[in-house]
């Protein structure tokens, strides 16, 4: 049995810390006046080179991983498999794969794809899956009248779902300037709406982490709604 610790930064970025081994996920830069601060990692897996996912800095010492393609290092197995965001621009949605235990980043991913048949399984095995909101146009309008577009359910059952791709309400109010606050809060609209419309158990934790042994983890489906980040975030007051 093995202990998994899931930590949340914010917007995609997770540290993923099993047998003390830690895999970080989508470290962002400060292109939202957000801060992340520097995370100690051994691996480092990035969907794409955009500002919200790309921030290889946040992790000088990791080993790093950016592109489509098969990796062994540390006991995982890393699979990057190419995809495409709803907008059309490519991502690349990373799978880690350690004994029994098999979590899935789905970043941006937005678009139907014709997966090779060896990346199908890969992602069928997933377990635990980061999860963001898709919708269909650029504009969000109010709770319950987005159109929902996620793909990431049509290539996996996972026993685990949390939503990515946005701050949560408590760093919001705390931390950012009132003129900021409308934008910041939007996207959690559509997640809200995701979250219902998945319709997995919802466990809301007051915290920015999850830990639990891995046979916890996947003895049932559930979405785990994290409330608050880590607090080495800041959102940079210095600039307003």
């Amino acid at each position: 049995m093995m202990k998994v610790q899931i930590t949340w930064f914010g917007r995609c970025c997770f540290l993923v810390e099993i047998d003390n081994k830690k895999v970080l996920f989508d470290p962002y830069d400060t292109f939202c006046n957000v801060d992340i601060g520097m995370i100690e990692a051994d691996i480092l897996l990035s969907s794409s080179s955009w500002h919200d996912h790309g921030h290889i800095g946040a992790s000088p010492k990791a080993h790093i991983y950016t592109y489509p393609g098969r990796y062994e290092n540390l006991g995982f197995l890393i699979t990057g498999v190419e995809a495409k965001e709803t907008r059309g621009s490519p991502t690349v949605v990373f799978n880690l794969k350690y004994n029994s235990f098999s979590i899935t980043n789905f970043a941006d991913f937005g678009q139907d794809q014709d997966f090779s048949s060896e990346d199908k399984l890969i992602i069928e095995s997933t377990n635990i899956a980061f999860i963001r909101p898709s919708v269909v146009g650029n504009d969000i309008k109010k709770f319950g009248e987005n159109i929902h577009d996620e793909k990431a359910l049509k290539y996996c059952q996972p026993a685990v779902i949390i939503p990515e791709h946005y701050f949560p309400k408590s760093f919001i109010n705390d931390q950012v300037v009132e003129s900021k606050k409308e934008g910041f809060l939007k996207p959690n609209v559509i997640v809200d709406e995701m979250v219902e419309n998945f319709k997995y158990p919802i466990k809301e934790i007051n915290n920015y982490s999850i830990q639990a042994s891995d046979t916890e983890l996947f003895s049932k489906n559930i979405l785990y709604k994290m409330l608050k980040i880590h607090p080495q975030v800041k959102f940079d007051k210095t600039s307003f």
